[in-house]
């Protein structure tokens, strides 16, 4: 009779070591989806932040009728600026060109008269290598896109 006794108490004792880790693993498994989820989550809850952020300083001062005057200029410059930061890229790739939408949508937003649009162009697709030189931060080629860009339209008056 003693033999029989240890047989299921060892397949019993096993059967709970077993269990024990499904148990963890599963545990494991089941909050895996839930902790991916908050940290993309926070992720792109930060992302959204920084893109409404900007965007609402982009469109805050587009009040129908407003006087012009310092802070229409200030305003006018914080929008190429923006405008710059955020379409960096693109904007790279048009002035490398000397043409593209974000390059027209650059000279616009600077004042850039429509007459001079194709000069403005041009100039810009001239000074591409001091603006996008491969040594210099993008946050510096941006200043000087905007320098550049600002020069030749509200900043020539």
């Amino acid at each position: 009779m003693k033999r029989t006794a240890w047989p299921p108490l060892l397949i019993g004792g096993l059967c709970l070591a077993v269990s024990g880790c499904i148990t963890d693993a599963s545990t494991e498994v089941t909050t895996a989806p839930t902790d991916a989820t908050s940290d993309l989550t926070n992720g792109t809850s930060n992302a959204i932040g920084d893109i409404v952020g900007a965007t609402s300083d982009f469109t805050s001062s587009t009040t129908p009728g407003a006087t012009y005057g310092n802070d229409a200029l200030a305003r006018a410059r914080k929008k190429t600026e923006l405008f710059t930061m955020r379409g960096y890229e693109n904007i790279r790739s048009d002035v490398s060109r000397g043409s593209g939408e974000y390059l027209w949508s650059l000279g616009t937003l600077a004042g850039v008269p429509l007459d001079r649009m194709e000069e403005f162009q041009s100039l810009m697709q001239d000074s591409y290598t001091t603006m996008f030189d491969d040594y210099v931060p993008p946050s510096e080629s941006v200043a000087r896109v905007v320098e550049v860009a600002w020069s030749r339209g509200y900043g020539r008056r």
